[in-house]
């Protein structure tokens, strides 16, 4: 038996596989830049600097995050309403490539548009607007673009081709966020700093749709099986519709692909909502300073793309659904030490936020460090308590004392050497290394006991470690999950069915979220991750259910069904190819 490789395809076949994971690169600067990095800091900036920390609508109070949120909510949802039907129509008339250019036009357009929110009345408003406008770019290209994949790569390739469009995908965005990063640190507290990250934000449009022009003109309209001539656009809608009846109708028939999809909703949903809370985890449960975070996050997407490579080597070895198991088993593991991030108690001097030293000279104690307090209401709140003090203030023996007091009930730690208070030490009621009596507070203790100390490695360089285990997985579990779903779809129905699975992808980023703040609400933040961990278990549960091979079978069934000559589509008439 000989096995298919992409070195023994053909030139004008690799050139199109190229091209099509080049538009991964090109698209994956939205999702980095855009959506994870600069667009919801800039957007929630503008809010708060036209409205305040929240404003009131139609009797609803919004902030700048939730507003936000329901422009993403808003633009994914017109996606995954629409998707179904056009991704039917789309496999009865040659219009993927059509509907691909125009969601590419879209999305860069109306992202390069966010420049221009600075010169307009209510500039929070216009980038809001821009926002939904290009997110339906984003959202609706990577339906049609997922489509395409069984048509560029035979089954036997599908992993391996599906995982370098994300191994592509995780470069590219990576590379355009390090120049973004350098920018905006470069030009952060100057005059140039909102001209700096406005053009970043117009850079992403330019970015997505310079790129996206070389898998446009280079992959080819997918052929048809089955084509219906002579429509109207109200004629076109109509056999969508009744299509879309039908598929409901006989979605018994694929048990296989309805099976994968459940465990699909679950297992995506849990790692969704990992990555759309672990900066907020971080930040708030554990102190990650937002400068490690985003180094972090940079790591990331440089090790993901070899971990999806990696993971297609994995499935030729073991195959698709074996080594996607392997996957989210690993990421159980992460998220369950996740949970146990914990900062280490400070141990040296050196290590205190506050530290104090006896000045034999002076007869008196001078702060030698102190941490710098932004503008939080936390941070406004403590700044009231102790004053406005720096490094190299100098306090008497009763100042000191004074601070101490206070530190103990604050979220800092200090420490005094020299002196009659010499050798005291205070660490905060709420410092980040001070667990609670949450139900799952036992963990991180007892995983800082017996792994955190003895390696010496405090909060950030847990979070970088676990970064870095993430990266490993989360291109191989993406690009397995899309090569999975390929190889139990019918070809002939490549629109149809990707555009569920688009709509099953928008889904899942909906439940996983309400869980984080239900479980957040009752008990505690770690808890509500441990929740949603079960999410992924409960996926993997599903999934031993799925048997592949029967899926395929059902897939070619209904693909040799669907273009034996004569058969007939509502709407017009048919020409088999």
């Amino acid at each position: 038996m000989v096995t298919t490789t992409l070195s023994s395809l053909s030139v004008q076949q690799r050139k199109v596989i190229r091209a099509w994971c080049v538009y991964d690169w090109a698209n994956s600067a939205y999702a980095t830049s855009g959506i994870a990095a600069i667009f919801p800091v800039y957007f929630v900036f503008l809010f708060q600097e036209s409205l305040g920390d929240s404003a009131s609508f139609l009797g609803l109070s919004f902030t700048g995050s939730s507003m936000w949120s329901l422009g993403i909510v808003v633009s994914t949802a017109l996606v995954a309403l629409s998707s179904p039907l056009l991704g039917i129509i789309a496999d009865r008339v040659p219009i993927k490539k059509a509907l691909l250019w125009v969601y590419t036009v879209v999305g860069p357009l109306f992202t390069v548009l966010m420049f221009f929110s600075a010169y307009t009345a209510q500039p929070w408003a216009w980038m809001l607007g821009m926002l939904v406008l290009a997110n339906i770019g984003f959202a609706g290209c990577l339906v049609f673009y997922n489509s395409f994949l069984p048509h560029i790569a035979s089954r036997e390739l599908l992993d391996d081709v599906s995982s370098r469009g994300f191994a592509y995908g995780y470069v590219g965005g990576g590379l355009l966020l390090l120049v973004h990063l350098v920018l905006i640190l470069a030009t952060r507290d100057t005059a140039a700093a909102d001209l700096a990250t406005r053009l970043c934000i117009a850079s992403v449009g330019l970015w997505w749709f310079g790129w996206a022009l070389w898998t446009l003109r280079v992959v080819p309209e997918p052929q048809l099986h089955r084509v219906v001539g002579g429509l109207s656009p109200l004629r076109a809608l109509s056999m969508g519709f009744v299509e879309l009846g039908r598929t409901l109708r006989e979605i018994r028939r694929f048990r296989v692909l309805v099976t994968y999809i459940l465990a699909y909703l679950l297992f995506n949903d849990g790692i969704q909502t990992v990555l759309v809370i672990a900066g907020a985890f971080a930040a708030d449960t554990i102190g990650i300073p937002l400068a490690f975070n985003m180094a972090t996050i940079l790591v990331i997407q440089f090790v993901a793309a070899g971990g999806a490579m990696a993971f297609a080597r994995l499935a030729e070895r073991i195959s698709t659904k074996a080594a996607l198991t392997v996957a989210l088993l690993v990421w159980i593991l992460i998220i369950l030490l996740g949970v146990a991030v914990v900062p280490l108690a400070p141990a040296d001097s050196g290590d205190f936020d506050y530290r104090v030293s006896y000045q034999p000279d002076s007869a008196a104690y001078m702060l030698t460090h102190a941490p710098d307090l932004g503008y939080s209401p936390s941070e406004e709140l403590w700044r009231e308590e102790v004053g406005d003090i720096a490094a190299g203030d100098t306090l008497d023996s009763g100042q000191a004392g004074q601070l101490l007091d206070s530190v103990r009930e604050s979220e800092y730690s200090l420490s005094i050497t020299g002196g009659s208070l010499g050798g005291q030490t205070a660490l905060g009621r709420d410092h980040p290394a001070n667990l609670g009596e949450g139900p799952m507070d036992w963990w991180p203790e007892a995983v800082r006991r017996w792994v955190w100390r003895p390696l010496g490695l405090d909060a950030p360089y847990q979070w970088l470690v676990l970064g870095i285990g993430l990266g490993a997985v989360l291109g191989g579990s993406q690009a397995l999950a899309r090569s999975l779903f390929a190889q139990i779809s019918p070809v002939t129905r490549s629109g149809e069915f990707f555009s569920f699975f688009g709509f099953v992808s928008r889904a899942s980023s909906v439940i996983g979220p309400l869980l984080y703040v239900l479980v957040t609400g009752i008990l505690d933040t770690r808890v509500a991750v441990v929740a949603i961990m079960l999410l992924i278990v409960g996926g993997v549960i599903v999934l031993r259910w799925v048997d592949v091979a029967a899926g395929a079978r059902m897939a070619d069934a209904e693909a040799a069904r669907e273009s034996a000559p004569g058969k007939s589509a509502p709407g017009g008439c048919v020409n088999a190819h």
